[in-house]
């Protein structure tokens, strides 16, 4: 476990903070980390200690059993304890007779959670014996965890050496002379840490190295404390790290108190200095942390979480509470390169929100939230991905979460094989690797990256070509989860999810045609550039009844952000289906789709309807408390105790998250469609900066390139737009400031776009 680094510097520049940000005009941003610098080491090849593995076969399905056997050799050991778990259940035999294991239970959906310890001394003789375990997978993600302990030594772990197998052997599999030969290797998933499971594990036998050195932590107390009778009625008293606090008046029995740490953070609450009995539930509302939290310890610290709020929960023996309590802060130490401001400063919030929001997903990977799932989604990843892109322009963590994701798709087969699934097992997600690798690209430029994926991106291609049906649609031959929105409709195998997939497939067509040329690959270039061709004439013929891709938002705005809709299609999508007040408004779409929905309604020229329903919908959340961007919204939904209403993963509660990445675009859609700066080229060695302000006055910001940050400040006066550009070193800008261009740096101009090189530029026009 790493220590916590720094933390006699951190307090010291927390102090300094409110003196930097009067002096430099600190944006509107709840990150604590912003404007820490840089540590001069990563930590980036830390190499963790041995422990088990998470393994499983080579696929994971629904309603599948996987049997793994592992030989173990000992002498005359006094005592050999084995220690298991298996999501979601397991049963474990020694030298063939059955041990232990695990069975269903309703009331509990993290029947894994808990490490099982079985004494196995007396079934084991001198010399070779057999572990066997069966695990069971009820749905979902699966994973099988084992470590064997001999006189306290650990010398037997879950990992690749297991064999494995998903079909039914003879009753005798168990025993030391079964012959399993003909079995596969176990894949390895990860450590025993590893999102989702390791920050739940309870009785593993060692500390787990859950956090990479290049995560860093900060040391947070909280700013507000109370009684915790119920949700409605707290009165907030200030707060500092150290907690003297006596049982509430007219309470005799178990009582609680709620600290407030004034904004979602990551890390684990630490409560030091007392000695009593107590819980820490930790919540990212007051209803969670009171009424059901995600995460619970009887001891400190609390498990690696997200949350902004702790209840310290007393039994009736405990008269008083006297102690420090503090947030360890985990995160990933970034610069904030890009920057967004403008005339509505609610907007500039939300920048900065979406910018905190992504930051706080970057952990070990980047997640698609830290609380809940823990786990990387490409889909999440597109989103946040472009985020980090525009404000962080990271390379090491969005690489190599990108190639995590890769290889987790193709489930043990060589490399020069096709996968043995989409990405994340979903199509959507697939497409969605293609298309972020293309955007890291372009705001990078790292070359060597994407010569490492050529042939990974032409056997995922080769692969996606197969769930297509003799038209050419959009079949799912490979029976996956089509997902693609948290909505009626689309998340299922239904024709309105196959249709914005075939949808998405294209832009990852045209988008894999992008890589293959920037590769000199001209001849799969066009090859795939043929098959985006056939995939939009098919969808043309198919897809499109009257003019639009269907009834809902999330297929119309695939069908123009992909650029299949024709200009007359766009201008009927528009009419019937993306203006807001139209029928499938009143539909819900998650804050994750409605990423494509803002992008689709500025690529149809409707920039101001994207700015609008940016104020309304991400501007609700603020109004109702956000300081990250919540998994699910409606701004109809309940709001009297809002999270146990929130609604996502076709659930409803607090097990919704309230920081989750794919929420994060319109911090993109601010810099990329209102500043309008776009790269266009790897590593912004051409872009475009074509500013859509609508009825902002002036907007100005910054997007990272590898030469520097290019600068753009957009004024508007009347009808006339005056555009001030930075531009750095190796940056070819295609300025379009709109209208008619009539001066460049003082002298007169002409036609509606310039292209500049490096250096300060101002561009007018009427």
């Amino acid at each position: 476990m790493n220590s916590l680094r720094n933390v006699g510097l951190f307090p010291a520049l927390i102090a300094l903070t409110p003196l930097l940000a009067g002096a430099q005009g600190k944006p509107p941003t709840v990150d604590p980390t912003f404007g820490f610098p840089l540590p001069k080491h990563s930590g980036a090849n830390q190499v963790l200690p041995q422990d088990a593995k998470w393994i499983w076969g080579s696929s994971v399905r629904d309603v599948q059993t996987v049997y793994a056997r592992k030989a173990l050799t000992v002498g005359k050991p006094k005592v050999v304890k084995l220690y298991a778990t298996a999501d979601n259940y397991f049963t474990v035999s020694v030298n063939g007779t059955k041990v232990g294991g695990t069975v269903p239970v309703s009331t509990d959906d993290f029947v894994w959670a808990k490490i099982h310890e079985f004494d196995i001394t007396s079934l084991l003789k001198p010399g070779a014996n057999e572990i066997a375990i069966a695990a069971v997978n009820a749905g979902g993600q699966a994973g099988l965890l084992c470590r064997v302990q001999v006189d306290g030594k650990p010398v037997l772990f879950s990992d690749h050496t297991w064999k494995v197998t998903d079909v039914p052997p003879k009753d005798s599999w168990t025993s030391g002379d079964f012959n399993d030969s003909g079995w596969q290797d176990a894949s390895e998933l990860g450590p025993a840490s590893m999102s989702p499971w390791g920050s739940r594990l309870a009785g593993w036998p060692a500390e787990l190295a859950t956090q990479p050195a290049y995560l860093y932590h900060l040391p947070i107390a909280p700013v507000q404390i109370s009684y915790a009778p119920d949700v409605n009625h707290l009165s907030w008293l200030p707060a500092t790290k150290h907690v003297r606090m006596g049982r509430p008046v007219g309470v005799s029995g178990p009582w609680k108190l709620i600290l407030d740490f004034g904004k979602e953070l990551t890390g684990r609450a630490i409560v030091t200095g007392y000695h009593g009995p107590f819980e820490i539930d930790p919540g990212e509302s007051t209803g969670e942390a009171i009424e059901k939290p995600y995460v619970t310890s009887n001891s400190s610290p609390s498990p690696y979480s997200a949350f902004r709020y702790v209840v310290l929960s007393f039994p009736a023996t405990v008269d008083k509470f006297e102690g420090d309590v503090t947030l360890d802060h985990l995160y990933y130490p970034v610069e904030y390169k890009g920057s967004f401001d403008c005339s509505d400063p609610l907007l500039t919030q939300v920048w900065y929100t979406g910018a905190y929001t992504a930051h706080l997903c970057m952990q070990e990977d980047i997640w698609d939230a830290p609380k809940r799932d823990r786990v990387r989604w490409m889909g999440d990843l597109h989103v946040s991905g472009e985020v980090i892109n525009n404000v962080f322009a990271d390379q090491f963590l969005m690489e190599q979460t990108m190639q995590r994701l890769r290889n987790d798709a193709q489930r043990g087969h060589k490399p020069s094989e096709l996968p043995g699934a989409n990405v994340n097992d979903i199509p959507g997600y697939t497409c969605a690797w293609i298309a972020g690798m293309a955007d890291l690209y372009r705001h990078i430029g790292n070359r060597a990256y994407i010569e490492s994926q050529h042939q990974a991106l032409l056997t995922m291609l080769a692969f996606m070509q197969q769930d297509f049906d003799s038209n050419g649609v959009f079949a799912n031959n490979h029976r996956q989860w089509p997902f693609v929105d948290w909505a009626p409709l689309f998340n299922g195998d239904t024709p309105q999810a196959r249709a914005a997939t075939h949808l998405f497939m294209v832009k990852a067509a045209r988008e894999a045609v992008f890589l293959l040329n920037k590769l000199g690959d001209s001849a799969n270039a066009a090859k795939y550039n043929q098959w985006a061709e056939d995939l939009t004439a098919t969808a043309q013929k198919y897809l499109v009844t009257d003019g639009t891709f269907g009834d809902r938002r999330q297929e119309n705005s695939m069908a123009i952000y992909s650029g299949v809709a024709t200009p007359s299609q766009v201008s009927s999508i528009y009419d019937r289906v993306l203006k807001p007040g139209t029928p499938a408004w009143g539909i819900t779409t998650s804050p994750y789709y409605s990423n494509y929905v803002l992008l689709a309604l500025s690529q149809a020229g409707h920039t101001q309807d994207a700015t609008n329903y940016v104020r309304s919908f991400w501007g609700g959340m603020l109004a109702e408390g956000a300081t990250s961007w919540w998994e699910g919204y409606d701004p109809t939904w309940e709001k009297n105790n809002f999270h146990a209403h929130l609604q996502a993963d076709d659930g409803t509660g607090y097990f919704v998250s309230l920081c989750h990445g794919w929420s994060a675009g319109p911090t993109s859609f601010l810099t990329e469609r209102v500043l309008g700066v776009r790269s266009t080229g790897g590593g912004f060695k051409t872009c475009e900066i074509a500013p859509d302000l609508g009825d902002l006055a002036w907007a100005s910001g910054a997007a990272p390139t590898p030469g520097g940050p290019l600068k753009v400040n957009v004024e508007k006066s009347g009808s006339s737009i005056t555009v001030t550009v930075e531009v750095p070193k190796g940056v070819s800008a295609k300025v379009t400031p709109g209208g008619t261009i009539t001066k460049i740096d003082g002298k007169a101009g002409a036609g509606v776009s310039t292209v500049l090189g490096a250096g300060k530029h101002v561009v007018s026009s009427e």
